[in-house]
């Protein structure tokens, strides 16, 4: 979530609120205790109601503190020359989305580890692990990942049990329990793979931070921006086609038909890789997708050419 004046006024107006009572609350039950001197008494409740009521204050500003800190840090250049180099949906914004972008980029940097096992972190896998992050929600005004904490990037692909070599591994990484523990596994040669083709539908990136918006949204309740109406027609199309799979439909992963959450996930991916593909192919699927997410890929890409 980006912090707007107004975003921050409210923050101010509300952690006063919060110091103001946790201040009256513990100053009056320091005058239940049994302090015989009545003016140590008052001193201490006095003291000790103001150093509660400013700690109070601290922690409900820190972290919209932290990421107007973040905010006004310069987006470096070469962070830039990457995202535009790499990330299509990035170059196909126009400016001021942009900088949107790039603000919610260092947010997200500056609030999620990225960490590699046994392979090298450079600045590309980081930006490219942000704009995973970033593309799914951009079209939402008010959002945040707010159970993940680091995201661990893995030399190769991996298994069940987080092992990257044997016969079964797989390209995704760690699907529905990314989130439980506050990590993300992702392969590093899949995440490259996801923004190298560019007309393929694939993005491990894109399909993980899928799994971690549905989740959030069933946690935390929908994004405002996102129809009810929409929700419940996707919800009833899903149950229909993964009972009876349309064959006008064989274009879609057939990984996408595990269950309803990979449903979400890979067709995510397929909105935002190839999104003129799914348009042509299953208009109303597309919309339905486009509503969702309150984002028109085909419109922007169309619109970047």
């Amino acid at each position: 979530m980006l912090v707007t004046p107004d975003i921050d006024r409210r923050n101010r107006r509300n952690s006063l609120w919060v110091a103001a009572f946790s201040g009256v609350a513990v100053g009056t039950v320091g005058l239940g205790l049994p302090i015989s001197n009545p003016l140590i008494h008052v001193a201490w409740c006095l003291v000790s109601g103001a150093c509660f009521g400013y700690g109070a204050y601290w922690l409900s500003r820190r972290k919209c503190r932290r990421r107007l800190q973040l905010l006004n840090r310069p987006f470096p250049s070469d962070w830039e020359q990457i995202l535009n180099s790499r990330v299509a949906f990035y170059g196909a914004l126009s400016e001021s989305d942009k900088d949107r972008f790039r603000k919610l980029v260092q947010i997200f940097l500056g609030e999620v580890r990225v960490t590699g096992i046994r392979t090298e972190i450079d600045d590309t896998i980081r930006l490219l692990v942000a704009a995973s992050a970033v593309i799914p929600i951009f079209g939402f005004h008010d959002w945040d990942y707010s159970r993940l904490s680091e995201v661990l990037v893995y030399p190769d692909n991996f298994n069940d049990q987080y092992q990257t070599d044997g016969d079964d591994r797989q390209i995704l990484g760690l699907t529905g329990r990314a989130s439980l523990s506050g990590v993300m596994i992702l392969s590093k040669p899949a995440l490259l793979a996801g923004y190298n083709v560019a007309f393929s539908k694939e993005n491990v990136g894109i399909h993980e931070f899928a799994h971690l918006v549905e989740q959030e949204a069933e946690s935390h309740g929908l994004p405002a921006e996102v129809p009810h109406a929409t929700v419940r027609e996707w919800i009833a199309f899903v149950a229909r086609e993964l009972a009876h799979p349309h064959p006008n439909r064989a274009h879609i992963s057939q990984y996408g038909y595990t269950n309803e959450h990979e449903f979400f996930a890979v067709l995510t991916e397929y909105f935002f890789k190839s999104p003129d593909t799914l348009k042509r192919q299953d208009p109303v699927l597309y919309n339905m997708l486009r509503d969702i997410f309150h984002q028109d890929p085909a419109a922007l890409f169309g619109h970047s050419r």
